[in-house]
């Protein structure tokens, strides 16, 4: 076992945050504008960031306990999924009750005026104590094809690309990985969570079905997925258990939507359904 420190550790901040955000609410806008007032003799350390557009900012959030009242009045490991019937672990969210007490922004650098750097964006509650300063530099900072759960962020404006989602809609392959992942697990004869490995060969929401039947996921190393943009009638899953492993391929056909598939018997979606022991 690792020993975890468990001395405090103590930070001299090096700035303070002035902003009209003064109360706790879970609504920010961040087109807002602020200011970090840095400690005077640190004024030296600003040469040269008025160059940058972008800052990282780290502060303490000195009024966690107000955050944490707001969502329950006691410290969570875990908090409601939004729209789901589910709860995340907070290491997985965004939310500003950290078990640390850290806060952390990027922000817009509008201009700076001696110790005073203006910001848009910063989502710290005024009198936050600032920790750290450091440019944001997008060939480090920022990953092209960084990916996060489907669903996870959730805006507050409808986004075109919501549209890809539609379940009625592009959806179907999605309702075809439920199927075939459901009907693997049962010429297996196990549960979700048991079968040790899955290949697919198909679309990605394909994939996803089959992920979402079986448990079986390219995070957790067992699932081998190959994409395809071919017909549909190439699309497959092997799916392995202890002693038996099944392979399912479906019937090259087109549907309206996902209801469709999902009210079809199976000999209407699966060519074959091939069950090799071991």
């Amino acid at each position: 076992m690792f020993d975890i420190p468990q001395e405090a550790v103590t930070i001299q901040p090096v700035g303070v945050v002035v902003s009209d955000f003064k109360k706790v609410d879970r609504q920010y806008d961040y087109n807002n504008e602020s200011m970090i007032f840095l400690r005077e003799d640190l004024m030296e350390a600003l040469t040269g960031i008025e160059y940058f557009s972008h800052i990282h900012v780290v502060y303490y959030q000195h009024r966690r306990q107000d955050w944490i009242e707001m969502t329950g009045n006691k410290p969570s490991l875990t908090l409601p999924f939004a729209g789901e019937p589910a709860r995340q672990g907070l290491y997985s969210t965004r939310s500003p009750a950290r078990p640390s007490g850290l806060g952390y922004c990027v922000v817009e650098l509008i201009r700076i005026e001696q110790n005073r750097l203006y910001v848009r964006g910063l989502d710290a509650i005024d009198g936050s104590p600032v920790l750290d300063i450091k440019v944001y530099v997008p060939e480090f900072d920022a990953v092209p094809f960084a990916e996060t759960p489907l669903n996870w962020f959730k805006g507050s404006k409808l986004k075109p690309t919501s549209r890809a989602f539609h379940w009625d809609t592009i959806n179907v392959g999605l309702a075809l990985g439920l199927k075939a992942g459901a009907k693997a697990l049962q010429v297996l004869g196990i549960s979700r969570g048991k079968a040790l490995s899955a290949e697919v060969f198909g679309g990605h929401f394909f994939a996803q079905g089959i992920e979402g039947a079986t448990g079986c996921s390219i995070l957790r190393n067992n699932m081998v997925f190959e994409e395809t943009l071919k017909s549909i009638g190439e699309w497959k899953l092997k799916l392995t258990s202890l002693d038996n492993e099944v392979e399912i391929r479906l019937n090259d056909n087109f549907y309206a939507e996902a209801g469709e598939v999902l009210a079809l018997a199976e000999h209407m979606l699966f060519s074959s359904v091939i069950q090799n022991p071991k």
